[in-house]
């Protein structure tokens, strides 16, 4: 087996008002409801069943969901965490419209729930406000030892690393269908620091900064295009802390064989062309450390 990973799964996030939450998401955005069951969400921006789940709870990551391309693939995992000595916590998926699924927890801290396919059940198209991105797009995970999050990413989940700094403390790895990074890390205490949607056009981005205005909110950083990845983003913080990117045109990476992951120059730091081609330093504001992990 190459690849174990197709692509992002989902996101699961407890809030103590998981329904306000749910309508932030689908004003701010556009994401839908499509499914309440008792004090859980789901929300979807496509035609899978959700892509985003709200649990009650204390505002924290409860796992991240990576769609793997087969049953047997959930398999191979299971057994190579086993093997590796990771904490398996469940061989049961967490939400509802998936067959198989194991969650445990990476080097570090993360809680990742690897999966079969959500159902494809929903319409393409819906009613409702917000841009409608095609698709959550990417996680980024903070971990004390990212080399060791990258073993995992590389040998526990067989995903592709597409990028990285020259003093290796950020990583980018890729999953089956191509796009630059499904998982992306950096060094710090474990947390989830943003969860990003595929946009269309920058019109989009635009009008989610409308969305924020006009609830009285603002971005944290952007508009401006990162190195790794090439994507033009915004980010805002959601109603726990985590931040939410918007983002257009990630980079796809469309043959193994001749890819070399590139290494960015990190020598400027946070002032470097590596976060921001565009020149603009991180905020404040997106210097926040996002979420930790629990329920």
């Amino acid at each position: 087996m190459s690849y174990l990973i197709q692509q992002m799964g989902h996101v699961v996030i407890s809030s103590p008002d998981p329904l306000g939450a749910a309508e932030d998401l689908q004003e701010t955005v556009g994401l839908r409801i499509t499914e309440q069951d008792g004090e859980t969400v789901y929300l979807t921006s496509n035609n899978r069943h959700h892509e985003v789940t709200y649990v009650k709870g204390a505002g924290k990551a409860v796992a991240l969901g990576l769609e793997a391309v087969s049953a047997e693939a959930v398999d191979e995992v299971y057994k190579r965490a086993k093997s590796d000595g990771l904490t398996i916590l469940s061989d049961k998926p967490i939400g509802k419209h998936y067959l198989r699924a194991v969650t445990l927890v990476a080097p570090g801290g993360a809680v990742f729930e690897v999966h079969t396919p959500i159902a494809r059940n929903q319409p393409e198209r819906y009613l409702g406000g917000g841009p409608r991105p095609r698709r959550i797009e990417h996680i980024n995970a903070f971990s004390p030892d990212t080399a060791a999050f990258g073993d995992f990413c590389a040998k526990t989940l067989s995903m592709k690393l597409s990028d990285r700094t020259s003093d290796d403390g950020f990583r980018w790895y890729r999953g089956a269908d191509g796009y630059h990074h499904t998982i992306a890390t950096g060094p710090g205490a474990s947390a989830l620091h943003h969860y990003a949607f595929d946009l269309h056009s920058l019109e989009d981005l635009s009008r989610i900064a409308d969305n924020l205005a006009l609830k009285s909110r603002s971005l944290v950083w952007g508009p401006g295009r990162h190195g790794a990845g090439s994507n033009i983003f915004t980010y805002y913080p959601d109603p726990h802390g985590c931040l939410v990117e918007n983002s257009i045109e990630m980079a796809r990476i469309d043959n193994d064989a001749v890819y070399e992951p590139r290494s960015w120059d990190i020598s400027e730091g946070l002032n470097g062309r590596w976060i921001n081609q565009w020149g603009t330093p991180p905020t404040p504001g997106f210097l926040v450390p996002g979420i930790e992990f629990g329920r």
